[in-house]
């Protein structure tokens, strides 16, 4: 099957029902037979039995970058299925990599930017990483049919469908491609939905993580019948529901309460993270879905600018919107 044809999700939306059923099949049947090339060594041989080993790493990781004294919750587990599954996270920084890990009873694989630090990359290579490259769509492509592969052997794998941190001061959450709910319906596995919600410190000139809480929320299964846009609102909703419900648990329930200092303190933590992980700030967010999207940019749709006297500044589109007023005198 080496000249098999990959279709794209438009040219799958042209099959009928039938006709895509066949194709999954013969993709499985590919899949199956092809080799792994974007999966570290050891991933599902040695990966497995390293479960306790991961689990402190985890920790011990989720602690370095908190308060030694951190808050750290997590509900929701009975939601996972039993056997294989996707775990589709919200992203908010650097945490996101490791906090869940200890919170489930499986061994789970990663999809994994390959341009991190190389330090934070052995970290989680216990766990097994599938790496995939930004703006790179043979790489991508390659992960992709590797995760396909993975999922139909029986291995779990952790998602991040944000594809980029989350820095948004009233977003809960970032624009998403279908790529987790595509290999979702070709594998036949059920996606659970993951929010990780986050408390910070504002006492300090420092940002500082005091609290951190995990949901799993209820699995979202979807088949080749399935609208996968549909589905994706369904994860949507699910995702800003149980937010928007740990935020209220912690008594946040509007913008105004928080100071400029507080989220400027949030933004230069996640900025020493992103330096420290040898991510480019530029990049993550050109590399947001739709973020060349006037009423994405118009809309702050991650970090905004200040000053330094903590005040909050006009975005680049904003800037743009104003001087074109002044030109036109509105």
């Amino acid at each position: 099957m080496e000249n098999f044809k990959i279709l794209s999700i438009k040219e799958e939306d042209q099959l009928t029902i039938q006709q895509k059923e066949e194709y999954y099949k013969k993709l499985r049947e590919f899949v199956l037979q092809r080799k792994l090339t974007n999966t570290t060594p050891g991933a599902t041989s040695i990966g497995p039995k390293l479960k306790g080993v991961t689990n402190k790493i985890a920790i011990a990781v989720t602690k370095m970058f908190s308060d030694k004294n951190v808050e750290w919750l997590c509900d929701g587990q009975e939601n996972i299925p039993e056997g294989t599954v996707i775990l589709a996270h919200t992203h908010q920084g650097i945490l996101d990599g490791f906090l869940w890990i200890p919170q489930i009873d499986r061994h789970c694989l990663i999809l994994h930017g390959q341009e991190v630090n190389r330090l934070l990359l052995l970290c989680q290579l216990n766990t097994g990483l599938i790496l995939s490259k930004k703006n790179d769509k043979k790489n991508n492509n390659n992960a992709k049919l590797d995760m396909i592969r993975l999922l139909l052997e029986g291995h779990s794998i952790s998602y991040y469908p944000e594809g980029t941190w989350n820095l948004s001061p009233n977003k809960l959450h970032l624009p998403m491609r279908y790529g987790f709910l595509d290999i979702a319906r070709k594998t036949n596995v059920p996606i659970v939905p993951v929010v990780h919600e986050f408390t910070y410190d504002s006492t300090e000139k420092k940002e500082k993580i005091t609290r951190i809480h995990t949901r799993f929320g209820k699995p979202i299964y979807i088949n080749c019948q399935d609208d996968i846009t549909e589905k994706l609102r369904e994860y949507e909703e699910s995702i800003s529901t149980i937010r928007w419900e740990l935020i209220e648990e912690k008594g946040l329930f509007c913008r105004k309460f928080i100071t400029n200092q507080e989220y400027i303190n949030f933004l230069e933590g996640n900025y020493k993270n992103l330096k420290l992980g040898k991510l480019n700030i530029k990049k993550e967010r050109d590399n947001i879905f739709t973020a060349d999207d006037e009423f994405f940019k118009f809309h702050h749709i991650n970090d905004v600018p200040y000053d330094e006297n903590g005040n909050l500044l006009d975005t680049e589109e904003v800037v743009k919107i104003k001087k074109i007023n002044k030109k036109h005198n509105i």
